[in-house]
């Protein structure tokens, strides 16, 4: 009986972590607005076709590459610089084991709002290129984190979790959990 109650406490608890990991983490602006419309506004902010790849952010390199390979389930979008009670800079070390936002040159989380599905796409740049390689590796257990985030909260986000695409590609490191992880990292790859 007692281990019973002791593990619906752990999953409890799991799940009240996630739920505020994810619920916390975007800006009320940015938790409104949707993929179609975040793509859209994409193509209005990214400037003319002629602008260099090296010149995109790495929220504008998320937007452009979720309009050509979508996700309907991420929502939302903070970046570095984002300092509201719910933007990138007042998560960063807690999402990413300990960065500061100052160690980042750019960096961008977009995922599902509702905290009820693992879908995420973490970008970052490192401030020092020298360490980029340590930011994928955060990125690596970042994706671990999530998997033990969702083991007893919402275990049919595992095999996603499982699936998922930790890279780099045109100076970013770059997780992404969804579907259609392959296909991201594709369309990554391709705009970076």
């Amino acid at each position: 009986m007692i281990t019973h109650i002791l593990k619906a406490i752990c999953v409890l608890c799991t799940a009240a972590c996630a739920a505020a990991a994810f619920t916390s983490c975007g800006s009320t602006e940015s938790s409104s607005s949707s993929a179609s419309s975040t793509a859209s506004s994409a193509t209005a902010d990214s400037g003319s076709e002629s602008e260099t790849q090296a010149e995109l952010k790495a929220k504008e390199l998320i937007e452009k590459t979720l309009a050509e390979a979508p996700d309907d389930l991420i929502d939302a979008t903070t970046e570095k610089g984002d300092t509201s009670d719910h933007g990138f800079d007042k998560f960063c070390k807690k999402l990413y084991f300990g960065t500061m936002p100052d160690d980042l040159a750019d960096g961008a989380i977009s995922y599902a709002s509702t905290g009820g599905n693992a879908d995420e796409i973490s970008v970052l740049k490192a401030a020092d290129p020298a360490k980029q390689g340590e930011l994928t590796k955060i990125l690596e257990q970042r994706r671990d984190m999530r998997h033990r985030d969702f083991e007893g909260y919402k275990p049919e986000e595992l095999p996603k979790i499982e699936n998922a695409e930790v890279f780099e590609a045109g100076g970013f490191s770059i997780l992404v959990i969804a579907d259609n992880a392959d296909d991201i990292q594709k369309a990554f790859e391709k705009n970076a």
